[in-house]
């Protein structure tokens, strides 16, 4: 069927991402610089996503990933200071408070993507300049230097990703001067320092 219009956010943006559990949805950051996480209540979504964070700082080209508890936004462009390493946690338990600077990210991107399992979260690709590098976040360890897996098959900026509990997958992006993909890639989380074997 049609998608039902829901919502709808607090405000205007673009360039955001998000995260949830299973009562909830986050959706934080967004261009031109917001540093708004706006809260999606399943079980009423037919309301004004509920305005609460904020992230520690305005960012746009952001990717999030978490499990139940926690919601990790990182790879992010600021308006005045470029592309971060930084990552951002909101605990969705006192989700009214500012998000808490965790990581960093090996190296300084946005335009990334990020998917993950209950213990760890992957961010892969991103630009600035554009990258193949896969970092690895574990979340019982969140606020030391994430480590680099992988890499993707190629170099990509802006790339779907998606996964279950044992594999992740990175599809599409753009290659820069190489144009598009239609690649998707598969990290297989028990052995994520291999290089993602392309797929379908």
């Amino acid at each position: 069927a049609t998608a039902v219009a829901k919502g709808p956010l607090s405000s205007t943006r673009s360039q955001f991402a998000g995260a949830g559990n299973q009562d909830y949805g986050y959706l934080g950051g967004g261009g031109p610089g917001i540093t708004i996480v706006d809260r999606i209540d399943y079980s009423n979504d037919t309301a004004t996503a509920t305005p609460k964070g904020p992230l520690s700082y305005g960012s746009r080209c952001n990717s999030a990933v978490g499990n139940p508890h926690y919601g990790y936004w990182g790879a992010m462009k600021n308006p005045s200071s470029g592309a971060q390493s930084t990552i951002d946690r909101v605990d969705y338990s006192s989700d009214t408070s500012t998000s808490v600077l965790k990581g960093p990210l090996s190296t300084t991107r946005y335009e990334s993507s990020a998917t993950g399992n209950y213990d760890y979260g992957w961010f892969g690709g991103g630009g600035d300049p554009i990258m193949s590098t896969v970092d690895r976040l574990d979340y019982s360890n969140d606020s030391t230097l994430v480590l680099t897996r992988g890499p993707l098959s190629t170099v990509a900026i802006r790339p779907g990703a998606t996964g279950n509990a044992s594999c992740g997958y990175f599809a599409g992006g753009n290659r820069g001067p190489d144009g598009l993909r239609t690649t998707i890639d598969r990290i297989d989380y028990s052995n994520d320092t291999a290089t993602a074997p392309a797929r379908s």
